[in-house]
């Protein structure tokens, strides 16, 4: 099946925003970074800060992984960042990445991975990145099976 990015509609964005906060705040709490009862409040103001004016924030690109049934497989969220080393060479990052349960283990995420880099091409970047939580395995198979290599590992031990 043929997948490809497209546009994120106001519907969309609003579904992947709500989505995207409850499994920023589950992976906040599973990885042991925040006690439950703050997740989702502390989820809420990381995307605000991150996202002030919502789909039309600055540098930040939106899109969802669909087919021609227009059946929607998962979304992306890209966004321009600078690399300290290399100030005038800023980057794309992905922010979120997430093909949709009932479309895993079927090869999506890497014909998705594939458009990402495509796009960012299309962009004019020559860099990407992305962060992955510890507990997530799945995705660190995926990543590193599609060309990512870790740049920095941080560690935790609780006590």
């Amino acid at each position: 099946m043929q997948l490809y990015l497209q546009a994120m509609t106001t519907k969309h964005f609003s579904e992947f925003l709500h989505s995207q906060i409850q499994e920023y705040a589950h992976q906040k709490v599973l990885n042991h970074l925040w006690p439950a009862e703050q997740a989702q409040q502390r989820a809420q103001e990381d995307f605000q800060m991150l996202l002030p004016d919502g789909l039309n924030t600055y540098h930040n690109y939106f899109y969802v992984i669909s087919a021609s049934n227009e059946i929607v497989y998962g979304y992306v969220w890209l966004a321009e960042v600078m690399d300290s080393d290399q100030p005038n060479a800023p980057y794309l990052f992905i922010n979120d990445y997430a093909i949709l349960p009932a479309y895993q283990d079927q090869g999506y995420g890497q014909q998705g991975l594939k458009l990402v880099f495509q796009e960012a091409r299309r962009l004019g970047y020559h860099q990407l990145g992305l962060h992955v939580f510890g507990e997530n395995q799945r995705a660190q198979h995926l990543y590193q099976k599609m060309g990512f290599f870790p740049t920095d590992i941080v560690m935790k031990k609780t006590l």
